[in-house]
């Protein structure tokens, strides 16, 4: 018995055994809307202790709710990483035909970015019509968000308290010489992509590699996503790059567009 006993106690502690008791603690709501202790334990198959231990942790984090002295339910971070999910796929619906257009009308390569925390996900990729595979940025990574044209682009929905608090918290690395590092420099360069409305990447990823990115907005004038177009940095000339930038700017208005409720919907909304 005792063996037993520290056996359960060492799969309860173990962190390779409780990330999937959790996943099976929640997913046992699925077909139960209401769950008490031992329900959950039979159906997720973990020990009592460990499911109680478990859900006192996800109800502290808002993952399940206690609904009275016995029962559970599903908890409202769950909703809101639903809500967060669907977003998410409701840019990626948006601008995906824009994006392809773009790739086809000017054979550059193409990201949908969102913001992620300190980086910036990329959402969508198309590639271009390019001799070589730019290497940077795939489909779910990461970069961060003071170094290529769609993350960038993504900071000019910050303000300036949290770009400086980004900017200690990150140290801004670099990765080539060109790569922005300091605080004042990103300042200014939120500034220029304000005011011209796009940003321009010039080998501050990756050498010989430029792009030009643009914020895509939603109904309350929110940056909530970036597009990018991304070629040879070689052939980015001033006329090369202004040209880009107007392509990107069309596309990422009607993408804005597509994610805003109709005046209508605004106004009936806003009278409620």
């Amino acid at each position: 018995m005792k063996n037993a006993t520290n056996k359960d106690r060492a799969s309860e502690k173990s962190p390779e055994a409780t990330l999937p008791q959790a996943l099976d603690l929640l997913e046992s709501f699925l077909e139960h809307p209401t769950l008490n202790p031992r329900e959950i334990a039979a159906i997720a198959g973990v020990p009592k202790g460990a499911a109680q231990n478990l859900l006192a942790t996800l109800e502290a984090r808002s993952y399940v709710q206690k609904l009275d002295a016995r029962k559970y339910s599903l908890g409202i971070k769950l909703f809101e990483l639903g809500a967060h999910f669907r977003n998410q796929l409701d840019i990626r619906r948006a601008a995906l035909p824009e994006l392809t257009s773009m790739v086809g009308e000017t054979g550059q390569a193409g990201f949908l970015c969102i913001r992620d925390a300190d980086y910036a996900l990329c959402l969508e990729r198309i590639e271009g019509r390019h001799f070589f595979h730019i290497f940077a940025l795939g489909i779910g990574e990461r970069q961060p968000l003071h170094c290529g044209a769609a993350p960038r682009a993504l900071l000019a929905g910050m303000s300036e308290e949290e770009v400086l608090a980004y900017a200690t918290r990150t140290n801004l690395p670099r990765y080539t010489a060109k790569t922005i590092g300091t605080p004042q420099a990103l300042l200014q360069d939120i500034q220029r992509t304000r005011s011209k409305g796009y940003v321009v990447s010039e080998q501050d990823v990756s050498l010989d590699i430029a792009a030009v990115g643009v914020p895509i907005f939603d109904g309350g004038n929110k940056v909530v996503a970036s597009v990018s177009l991304s070629g040879i940095a070689a052939s980015y000339t001033p006329r090369r790059v202004e040209d880009l930038a107007e392509t990107i700017k069309a596309a990422a208005g009607r993408i804005s567009r597509r994610l805003s409720p109709p005046a209508a919907s605004r106004r009936s909304a806003s009278a409620r």
